[in-house]
């Protein structure tokens, strides 16, 4: 019985000490989670300071310029001028006369009696020159540069008379305006709208392509510009 009893002694003690390590494992483990979960929380803190960081950096940067973009911009702009000027492409988009714009306009100055065919109408008196392309003198637009240009004239023919006027583009005839009284011995005043595909250095000008012409100064004028 004796022998009995201590053994049963025995077995309840290494029962509690097996229960002691047990929970000795258990906390450790339950250590070790909570240190995890310390890792963790401490991860997240420094995530959230660094958001906090950036978010005032932007802030002061947005501040400072508020289109931080646009200096780039202008560099790119500026370097894709420049080489298409040097390379010469596209350089009617490139060149001053595109800033600035080609057109002109002007009027007679005094009227014409009985200007021959093939007669070139001189508008003498100049509104605008922009591009230098028109000559008062000779009543000669010279284009600049080339490209989609579009011209307008009006003519007032005398009283009773007429005037047939033609667009002129290197002394040929490429637009028309039939202006003509007729018996009812009134002023006729007509008006012609053309567009044309030129080239630099081509001469235009109005020209009488008929008959010969009567043209009073009053409301007779001629322009054109550059698309």
């Amino acid at each position: 019985m004796n022998i009995v009893f201590i053994t049963h002694n025995s077995f309840l003690e290494d029962s509690n000490i097996y229960k002691h390590e047990l929970s000795l494992k258990s906390y450790k483990q339950f250590a070790s989670l909570n240190t995890i979960d310390l890792y963790i929380a401490y991860f997240s803190m420094l995530l959230a300071l660094a958001f906090l960081w950036l978010s005032v950096f932007w802030a002061q940067c947005e501040k400072v310029s508020p289109k931080p973009g646009l200096k780039l911009f202008r560099e790119d702009y500026k370097s894709v001028k420049e080489t298409c000027i040097a390379v010469g492409f596209v350089k009617n988009s490139c060149r001053n006369d595109t800033k600035i714009g080609i057109a002109f306009d002007a009027r007679l100055g005094k009227g014409i009696r009985n200007l021959a065919t093939k007669g070139r109408v001189v508008f003498d008196i100049v509104n605008l020159n922009q591009g230098s392309g028109y000559d008062a003198s000779t009543g000669v637009f010279t284009v600049p540069s080339g490209g989609t240009y579009v011209f307008d004239w009006t003519i007032l023919a005398w009283q009773g008379l007429y005037a047939h006027t033609a667009l002129a583009v290197n002394d040929q005839f490429k637009s028309w305006s039939h202006c003509y009284a007729g018996k009812s011995n009134n002023w006729r005043s007509c008006s012609k709208l053309s567009i044309l595909k030129l080239h630099k250095g081509d001469k235009v000008g109005i020209a009488v392509f008929s008959g010969s012409a009567d043209i009073h100064d009053q409301f007779t004028s001629f322009s054109g510009f550059k698309l």
